[in-house]
């Protein structure tokens, strides 16, 4: 198994146990395999500032473009995760302003060797993959 298929199955099944409803992958680009994956059991978005030419086609149904940093809500709303493999640095504090603005959790994925300093998250290590949370008091699923 290589690495992305490895972070495709930890973060599916992370996501899988514990989470409901609605689901959205913010900067999929061209790695989908996570929302592609979580298709059959959640309702799935995932945005990207790209066009969807340049995205993998498989989510050509659920994709929409949307920028992170002025995000259209109505896209978000009704989220329990909001989540992110490998984002930029400059766009991490947005995706967790934005998930608290709607009441989701979010869910951040970092670069190998990346450290995360920010108050709101938690470094979890799921089968070894560091992953960190921010766990949203007011998500409604719980």
């Amino acid at each position: 198994m290589d690495k992305n298929d490895r972070v495709a199955e930890v973060l599916t099944d992370f996501i899988k146990a514990n989470y409901s409803k609605m689901i959205v992958e913010v900067g999929c680009g061209r790695f989908s395999a996570v929302a592609v994956a979580l298709r059959p059991f959640f309702k799935v978005t995932a945005t990207d500032l790209l066009d969807i030419d340049a995205v993998d086609c498989r989510l050509a149904p659920v994709y929409v473009k949307d920028d992170v940093t002025s995000p259209v809500l109505r896209v978000y709303q009704g989220a329990s995760l909001i989540f992110s493999s490998r984002p930029p640095l400059e766009i991490q504090s947005n995706i967790l302003v934005l998930s608290g603005r709607i009441g989701a959790d979010a869910l951040i994925k970092p670069f190998d060797s990346e450290i995360i300093e920010d108050v709101r998250l938690t470094l979890r290590s799921v089968r070894g993959l560091p992953l960190y949370l921010f766990k949203n008091e007011r998500r409604k699923d719980r």
